[in-house]
């Protein structure tokens, strides 16, 4: 099956339901009909499956008083997503499987995302795993918009072969709303960098990442749910 590149994405986009059978027929039909001529989905959705198998045996009922998460819990479980991934990206490019790293990168997070959210309670959100701490970072300044809450504790570039992360340490984004990160870059398009929850008043890390080169990028923003701009910084 033959679709253009927005349509890969949004059969992508759906393989997490596909998996947890929460997809009506119509939408089946196709997501089966694409993945029989794509290799790339076909390897996303073995990496979904194992974490499908973990919540059948999840007992809601358990979940009554849930407790408070440990400190670092989040920063743990995207580190050891982070190993599990750069020892798979390693056999599958050495057995020419290797797939564009921001796609692979979107869909563990995903799932990683899922069982935070059912274990503890709480979601980190749609960050994506961090580099090693030895890679290189750019700190930068972001404004936060006039009244808004947010504080921002640090943000910080890192600048990957295949695109640039935004790491930013922050706290004040409304609970439960969704935020969106994206980069401008210099011939004005908007790139996306992903998506996150708000926490409220705690402190959360995100780790958001984008296609674009850091050469080519001059703005970072991160909008709510309107498309309003929360938090900005010119690069």
């Amino acid at each position: 099956m033959s679709v253009s590149e927005e349509g890969h994405r949004e059969l992508r986009e759906l393989l997490g339901s596909y998996a947890l059978g929460h997809l009506p027929d119509d939408q089946v039909a196709r997501v089966r009909a694409h993945l029989d001529g794509c290799r790339a989905c076909r390897a996303d959705l073995d990496d979904l499956l194992p974490v499908v198998r973990r919540l059948d045996a999840v007992d809601a009922d358990a979940f009554g008083d849930v407790p408070a998460p440990p400190p670092g819990l989040g920063d743990d479980i995207w580190q050891a997503v982070s190993r599990e991934r750069a020892q798979r990206d390693a056999v599958r490019e050495s057995a020419g499987r290797v797939r564009t790293r921001p796609e692979r990168i979107r869909v563990l997070a995903a799932a990683a995302a899922v069982v935070v959210a059912l274990g503890v309670g709480g979601a980190v959100g749609r960050a994506t795993a961090p580099e090693p701490a030895s890679v290189p970072t750019e700190a930068i300044s972001m404004r936060v918009a006039p009244g808004d809450p947010v504080s921002i504790e640090s943000a910080d570039l890192v600048a990957h072969t295949w695109g640039v992360e935004l790491r930013i340490v922050a706290a004040g984004f409304t609970e439960g709303e969704t935020f969106r990160a994206s980069f401008r870059t210099d011939d004005g398009a908007l790139v996306p960098a992903g998506e996150f929850l708000g926490v409220g008043s705690s402190r959360m890390t995100c780790f958001l990442q984008s296609a674009s080169l850091r050469e080519d990028v001059t703005q970072v923003l991160v909008t709510d749910e309107a498309g309003t701009t929360v938090v900005s910084s010119d690069l």
